[in-house]
């Protein structure tokens, strides 16, 4: 299955771009459900397989939603665990048969910094081997069962109660990650605080502000790489960056400015280049006169010189050759 860790930046890009919403609803009195996300470890799918590992998650997904919640995609998840207790055979004296006998743990858990907050183990008993065994182990996990039912609906408080008492702990990392300019990593923190929280709406004004500072941060950088590149002669390259840059940004006329800047320059190189041209043409245009004109003084010589000889009876091979 797929990881969340491994998802992180996609939430944290969904999260960003509901960035305005929030803004806007970030007054509102704190409240709601904390959904949470059936997720199946690496760990566990290796040991169950693909397959069952996704009828796993399917299982776990029911059990969610009939609780009350959503199964969205976030940082708390639902995550389910096998033990294998013990391992044997039982002879029928017609069969012989693998018996498997497992502890079902399922965890409610932050996938991010793994603080589990509930779990609820069941004992489950199987027989046969290899995915049979453990497929057979699934279906009997009842979705209907009071006690996950119990740590589903029990677990709102713990999460509340536990970021309730851990936001001086995060408000404090998260200004420590503005400091050293780690937005990214501010924004995820904030992320963590569940909608139940009283601080939620404070949280909610911050992600707009470090959101902002992100963006802003992203622009300086790419429009230092950007002049970086014109001044290698990579203009493309620097458009290209400008292109990739949030229109969203507090700052983006600084980008704005920057291709104005390269508009510029590009005209202004242009018309150098275009004058350069011009006079080249041109000087070419002289000498080819110049040296037209020249033949001609010299073709208007020799007439006259020629004409000046006849007059004295001389003819030109004479004038010319001395003959």
């Amino acid at each position: 299955m797929k990881p969340i860790r491994n998802s992180l930046f996609a939430l944290l890009g969904t999260l960003l771009v509901s960035m305005p919403v929030t803004a806007q609803t970030s007054t509102q009195p704190q409240g709601g459900v904390i959904d949470l996300a059936s997720y199946v470890d690496e760990a566990t799918t290796v040991q169950i397989g693909e397959a069952n590992a996704v009828a796993l998650k399917n299982k776990i997904s029911k059990i969610i939603t009939r609780n009350g919640m959503a199964d969205a995609e976030g940082f708390f998840a639902v995550v389910p665990t096998f033990s294998v207790t013990d391992e044997g055979t039982v002879d029928t004296g017609m069969a012989t048969i693998q018996v498997v006998r497992a502890d079902f743990t399922l965890s409610v858990k932050n996938t991010i910094d793994n603080t589990v907050f509930a779990s609820q183990t069941i004992a489950l008993q199987a027989n046969g081997r290899g995915n049979v065994v453990w497929r057979t182990l699934i279906n009997k996990v009842n979705v209907n069962d009071v006690r996950f039912a119990k740590m589903i609906q029990d677990v709102q408080k713990s999460i509340t109660d536990y970021y309730t008492r851990q936001m001086p702990r995060i408000m404090n990392k998260v200004n420590t990650y503005i400091a050293q300019k780690a937005y990214s990593d501010a924004l995820v923190a904030l992320a963590m605080v569940p909608e139940t929280v009283a601080e939620y709406p404070k949280a909610c004004e911050l992600k707009v502000e470090v959101y902002n500072k992100l963006l802003s941060d992203e622009i300086t950088k790419a429009l230092a790489e950007a002049d970086i590149m014109v001044r290698q002669g990579n203009i493309d390259g620097a458009l290209n960056l400008c292109r990739s840059c949030n229109p969203l940004s507090p700052n983006y006329n600084k980008v704005v400015q920057f291709l104005n800047r390269l508009d510029a320059q590009a005209a202004a190189a242009e018309a150098a280049a275009r004058e350069a041209e011009l006079r080249k043409l041109d000087a070419a245009q002289q000498r080819e006169k110049a040296a037209a004109e020249a033949e001609l003084r010299g073709d208007t010589l020799k007439a006259e010189k020629a004409d000046k000889c006849k007059k004295k009876g001389k003819s030109l091979g004479e004038v010319l050759f001395g003959l």
